[in-house]
């Protein structure tokens, strides 16, 4: 049943804009779908990241928790109307210090500073901080953002040398003007006309079997939707992964689903019926199959593997060895041993992976957020059974990615509803939704031995780790490969030994995350150097 349209009518960056929205609406929803404002980014739509913060009556609030039309008759700014097409004094400062990196926060620093600067001119640094800390960044560290606002906010002007060209001169981002001005536009900004919506259906199960329902008297039956599809829609190969050998991943899993949040169909529809479909409304069962969470689980007698060919759930090892460690161990005039485990860690980048897909001719192009176009193109075109030529992968400014976004997300999922459908097609993941479904740090499990002489000097070391993958290899082979390389840190160390293993496990896939392992391994090595400098007192 549709919900009755209330007249909205709001004073936005000086102009009186009106539409009917529903009554619950979102302020942020209202500002991008109905008046074009993409500047407003979406980062989680629960008021925690901030990067949606507007001026309502020259207040900063998230616009992701506003209803609509409790802005009737208000004024709203947003990061468009911050200046009258030329630099404000406070961007400006944002491009002279750098603190515009991916950008997808940026207007959302913008628009808290400038109310906060209105307030007061002059801040401190406390200040800055107060008014800054509704709103999240993954890039900055903020520093460069505070000093940003300090600097606008005393009037000083960009110093000299900014962007001249000379040695240590620090130039201006080349895509920072329009980050600043918020119209660089990311994976969910924009999306032609007549374009369909995407919702995935996900499994709620570390493992499970399922089967469907009646599919087509579900479509029958749900005004608005235009089709659904399962891995049997997909005309080529349902496998990818970002190293060939390995590859593992189905775009769309067939009768059985790994791990919890792992897609097994999608449904396409007006983005209206979409926005409303309950996924729980979706005919499809389940069957709860043993699952393992825990690298011992998994390794276990008795537990089936996760991939039939992978025994003991161990996806591939590594070793690196020089000269003869256990010895130079034994022979060492002080050692320090320990065992050290890592957890997950998710990347938790502003921008949710998003993008649409639309036919030009014969040839389905792809527009969405992603740090690898290429590896993309070839793995979707493969899935799809299209010959890498006919597939066109446009990387949007991504919102963060950290490694996260080196891997298929959104792709084969648009572009085989674009493809069937002849239609543009958009998928935007909730935070839920990319919390989920995409890639996370290895956990990790390590034992090592490191030894020194009597006068400090490393004599040898012994490594062994085990780092989860999850459900599916991703990087794991880069993971298990690269830590023994790294394990030993930046210091000449004459006899070595590491080895390290990726292990299956129903858990959710473990992928790139700025070091692929060796920031598990130096959080290892650098406490038991430490213990090994103590126990030789220097």
């Amino acid at each position: 049943m549709s919900i009755a349209q209330i007249p909205v009518s709001i004073e936005v960056n000086g102009r009186r804009l009106s539409t009917q929205a529903s009554p619950v609406a979102r302020l942020s929803t209202l500002l991008r779908d109905h008046f074009g404002l993409t500047g407003t980014k979406l980062g989680c739509d629960a008021g925690d990241c901030g990067a949606c913060t507007v001026l309502v009556d020259d207040e900063a609030v998230c616009a992701c928790l506003v209803p609509a039309v409790e802005a009737d008759g208000k004024q709203v700014r947003t990061v468009e109307g911050l200046s009258n097409g030329t630099l404000s004094a406070l961007q400006a400062s944002f491009l002279h210090h750098g603190a515009a990196q991916c950008g997808i926060c940026t207007p959302g620093f913008l628009v808290a500073a400038s109310a906060l600067l209105e307030e007061n001119p002059a801040p401190d640094e406390q200040a800055v901080k107060d008014a800054l800390g509704g709103v999240l960044c993954r890039c900055t560290g903020y520093r460069k953002i505070i000093a940003a606002v300090m600097d606008a906010g005393s009037g000083i002007p960009p110093g000299p040398g900014h962007n001249s060209g000379s040695v240590g001169a620090s130039p201006t981002r080349l895509d920072g003007m329009p980050k600043v001005f918020g119209t660089d536009l990311f994976g969910a900004d924009e999306w032609p006309d007549n374009t369909l919506g995407v919702m995935v259906i996900r499994s709620p199960h570390w493992q499970a079997r399922f089967s469907f329902g009646d599919l087509a008297h579900f479509l029958e039956t749900t005004p608005g939707l235009v089709a659904v599809y399962t891995a049997e829609d997909l005309p080529g190969q349902n496998c990818f992964g970002v190293i060939p050998p390995f590859a593992d991943q189905p775009a769309l899993a067939v009768d059985v689903a790994r791990f919890r949040g792992e897609a097994v169909a999608i449904v396409v529809g007006n983005p209206e019926a979409i926005a409303d479909l309950d996924p729980d409304t979706f005919p499809i069962s389940w069957e709860e199959l043993p699952h393992a969470l825990s690298m011992d689980e998994a390794m276990a007698e008795g537990f089936a593997p996760i991939h039939a060919e992978r025994r003991g759930n161990v996806l591939t090892s590594g070793t690196v060895r020089r000269g003869d460690a256990e010895a130079a161990l034994a022979a060492s005039a002080a050692t320090a041993s320990g065992s050290f485990e890592t957890s997950y860690v998710e990347h938790a980048y502003i921008e949710p992976e998003a993008g649409y897909a639309f036919m030009d001719g014969d040839t389905l192009v792809i527009k969405a957020c992603t740090q690898a176009p290429i590896m993309d193109r070839d793995d979707t075109a493969a899935i799809l059974g299209l010959p890498p030529e006919r597939v066109r992968v446009i990387p949007t400014a991504t919102g963060g990615g950290f490694g996260s976004k080196l891997d298929l997300s959104v792709q084969p999922l648009i572009g085989l509803a674009a493809l069937k459908t002849g239609r543009p097609a958009r998928l935007v993941y909730t935070r839920a939704e990319s919390m989920a479904s995409t890639t996370k740090r290895h956990p990790a499990r390590m034992r090592a031995t490191i030894g020194a002489d009597a006068e400090g000097r490393i004599t040898g070391m012994v490594f062994d780790g085990d780092f989860n993958t999850g459900a599916y290899a991703s990087w794991g082979p880069t993971v298990a490969t690269r830590v023994p390389v790294h394990a030993s840190g930046p210091y000449f160390t004459p006899n070595y030994r590491a080895s390290a293993r990726a292990i299956h496990t129903n858990g959710p896939v473990s992928g790139a995350f700025r070091g692929f392992g060796v920031p598990q391994a130096a959080y290892m090595q650098e406490t038991l150097y430490d213990e090994l400098a103590d126990r030789l007192g220097i």
